[in-house]
C-alpha cells in the first residue's frame, strides 16, 4: 500500500502544478511520430459544434488558445482525413476511460484506479485528468493503425468491464472519442479540467497487454496449445482466424456487400438488416447519436425505407445488447466467466450462426461466394478445396525453380542470352555471334526479339553492359 499512497501524494501534488504538467499533456499524446489529423471541438452554449482539424504541427497554437474556454475536447487518436469517425482512424495513440464521479471524489476515485493497479487487474496509468466531473484515465499506446482496430476495442472494453463499478463510462469507449482538454472550463459546474498525474516515461504495446490481461496465446504457443486434447481452458487464440470482435466487423462488412447486391432492394429483409447492422456496428461506434446516424443513412439507401418510429424502437435495445456482449466477453478474458461453447442463445448480447442469417436473409450461394464471413457448409469447403489446390500448385511451381524463381528453361535461356549479349558489346554481329553459337541467324534473331514473361534480352543485355554476371561462367 506504501506505493499507492506515493502515488496519491504525486497527484495531489500535480493538481497545485498543473499549469506545469498540462503543458506535457499535448506531448504526452501526440509526439514526433504522430500522423494524421487531430481533432478539436468546442460546444458553444446551443451545444452547436465548431470543428477544428489540425495537424501535429499546428496543435501547440490551438491548444494554447483553449486555455480558459469552456467545453473543449479533443480525440486523442489521429484520422486520415479531416473527418472524425472509427472508419478513418490513422493511428491509435491511447486507450482511454471517462469515469463519472461527484465532484471532490476525483482524488479518491483515482486511488480507488490504482488499487486495481496495485491488484494488477489493469495496468497502471500514464496520465490521469480530473475532467471537473469525473476522471479521464489515458494509457499511452505505441501507435497503432486502423488494422488494430479489434485489438484496440478488446483493451479499451476490458479496462471499461474493470471501471465500470467507479462509474465508466460506456459511450466513451469507441476509437474516435473526443475528451474534454486540459486548462478548458467543465461549463456544468464551471470547474478547470487539470492533469492530476503524468508519467512522460511510460508507453505500453497493445499486443503485450493483450497476452497480459485478455489471456491471449501468442502465435509462438499456439501449436504446443492445440495439441492438449480436451483443453477447457478460457485462453483466446490469436490466429488468423476471427474472433468476438473482428467478426462483427467482418460481418457488418458483409451486409453492405449483400446490399450492395441486390440493389438496396431490402423491403422484406430491412428489419433485420437494419437489427444486425446496429448491433454489429455498435461494437465499434459508441456514440449512440452517431451509431443512430449510421443506421438511418443506410436505412435511407433502401429503395423503401423504415418509417422513423420504426427505426427508434430497433435502436432502443442496442446499448444494453452491447453492455451483454462486453461483460460476457470480458468475462471470459478475465477467467470470471465459462466459455459458451453450444447454444448460441446461453450467450450474451445476439448471437447468429451462419446458417440461421442465411436463412433469414435468403442468401444464394452465388451472393454467398461475395461475402467473407456469412458463408453455408458448401461455400466453406469450396473455399478450401480452392485454397488447398492453389497451395499444391504453388508448391509443386515451386519445386521445379530455382532461388530467383526460374525454371531449368528459363535459366537456359538466360544464360544464353548473356552470352549473346557478352559478344555483341564486344563488337561481334548477330551473323558472327550466330556462327559462334552453331545457330542460324534467323534462329537467334527470332529469340532476341521475342517477348518471354520473365527473361527479356533488352535488360539482360543492359545488365552485362553495366557490369552484371561477371562471376558467372558460361560453356557455349
Amino acid at each position: 500500500m506504501e506505493k499507492l499512497k506515493s502515488d496519491n501524494n504525486y497527484m495531489s501534488d500535480s493538481v497545485v502544478s498543473g499549469s506545469i504538467i498540462e503543458k506535457s499533456y499535448e506531448n504526452h499524446l501526440f509526439d514526433e511520430t504522430t500522423d494524421g489529423y487531430i481533432h478539436v471541438i468546442r460546444l458553444n452554449k446551443d451545444e452547436k459544434a465548431k470543428v477544428r482539424s489540425t495537424t501535429i504541427k499546428g496543435l501547440r497554437e490551438i491548444i494554447k488558445e483553449t486555455k480558459g474556454k469552456t467545453d473543449t475536447y479533443i480525440a486523442p487518436n489521429t484520422m486520415y482525413k479531416p473527418f472524425r469517425g472509427v472508419e478513418n482512424i490513422r493511428q491509435f495513440r491511447a486507450l482511454y476511460i471517462d469515469i463519472d464521479c461527484e465532484d471532490g471524489n476525483q482524488v479518491w476515485t483515482s486511488y480507488k484506479v490504482l488499487e486495481l493497479v496495485e491488484n494488477k487487474e489493469i495496468p497502471k496509468p500514464t496520465m490521469l485528468v480530473n475532467s471537473g466531473r469525473g476522471i479521464h484515465v489515458y494509457w499511452r499506446i505505441i501507435n497503432a493503425p486502423y488494422g488494430a482496430l479489434h485489438t484496440w476495442q478488446e483493451l479499451e472494453d476490458y479496462l471499461y468491464h474493470k471501471l465500470k463499478p467507479l462509474g465508466a463510462d460506456r459511450s466513451a469507449t469507441d476509437g474516435a472519442r473526443v475528451l474534454r482538454i486540459p486548462g478548458t472550463i467543465n461549463s456544468k459546474n464551471n470547474k478547470e479540467c487539470k492533469v492530476m498525474f503524468i508519467d512522460t516515461e511510460s508507453e505500453y504495446s497493445m499486443y503485450n497487454l493483450r497476452e497480459e490481461y485478455l489471456n491471449y496465446t501468442s502465435k509462438g504457443k499456439q501449436l504446443e496449445f492445440n495439441k492438449v486434447k480436451n483443453n477447457t481452458s478460457s485462453k483466446v487464440i490469436a490466429n488468423k482466424f476471427f474472433n468476438s470482435y473482428s467478426l462483427h466487423m467482418a460481418r457488418t462488412d458483409d451486409l453492405i456487400t449483400l446490399c450492395k447486391l441486390r440493389n438496396y432492394n431490402m423491403k422484406e429483409y430491412r428489419n433485420k438488416i437494419l437489427h444486425c447492422f446496429a448491433y454489429w456496428r455498435g461494437i465499434y461506434i459508441r456514440d449512440e447519436a452517431e451509431l443512430a446516424k449510421e443506421v438511418i443513412d443506410l436505412n435511407n439507401s433502401f429503395k423503401e425505407p423504415l418509417k422513423e418510429n420504426e427505426i427508434n424502437s430497433l435502436l432502443r435495445c442496442i446499448p444494453k445488447a452491447i453492455d451483454r456482449f462486453i461483460a460476457y466477453e470480458q468475462g471470459i478474458r478475465s477467467g470470471e466467466r465459462k466459455k459458451v461453447t453450444k447454444g448460441m442463445r446461453d450467450k450474451e448480447g445476439y448471437w447468429y450462426k451462419n446458417e440461421t442469417l442465411i436463412e433469414l436473409l435468403d442468401i444464394t450461394p452465388e451472393e454467398q461466394a461475395k461475402l467473407k464471413t456469412i458463408i453455408g457448409t458448401e461455400e466453406k469447403y469450396r473455399r478450401r478445396r480452392k485454397s488447398d489446390n492453389e497451395y499444391q500448385k504453388a508448391k509443386q511451381k515451386a519445386k521445379y525453380r530455382n532461388e530467383d524463381g526460374l525454371t531449368k528453361t528459363e535459366i537456359k535461356r538466360r544464360n544464353e542470352f548473356i552470352l549473346i549479349a557478352r559478344m555483341e558489346l564486344q563488337g561481334m554481329s548477330l551473323r558472327a555471334v550466330a556462327k559462334e553459337l552453331g545457330k542460324s541467324v534467323s534462329t537467334i534473331s527470332e529469340k532476341l526479339n521475342k517477348t518471354y514473361e520473365k527473361i527479356n534480352y533488352t535488360e539482360i543485355k543492359e545488365e552485362v553492359a553495366n557490369g552484371c554476371y561477371l562471376d558467372m561462367k558460361i560453356a557455349i
